[in-house]
């Protein structure tokens, strides 16, 4: 997941409970700036406040693996006889 997504989820969680940039900035004792950097995908700050901001629309970050392409010796395994 890229920053662009998880700040446009944040922005979206955000308007859906009807605040502000200012009342999660007052919220989360920062700068009213660094919310627009999380939501604009532009944010290369602390993971800590970036964990509060999820924490606080009710998300959590999480760590999933990149989809690739398979190996040639993988798919050569999928025609193994044995």
């Amino acid at each position: 997941m890229s920053r662009e997504s998880i700040g446009n989820q944040l922005k979206a969680e955000r308007k859906r409970h009807r605040m502000s940039q200012d009342d999660v900035a007052n919220k989360l004792k920062t700068a009213r700036p660094r919310i627009s950097q999380i939501e604009n995908g532009r944010y290369q700050g602390s993971l800590q406040l970036l964990e509060r901001y999820l924490t606080l629309m009710g998300l959590e970050l999480t760590a999933t693996p990149i989809k690739r392409r398979p190996t040639l010796d993988e798919l050569e395994s999928i025609y193994d006889d044995d």
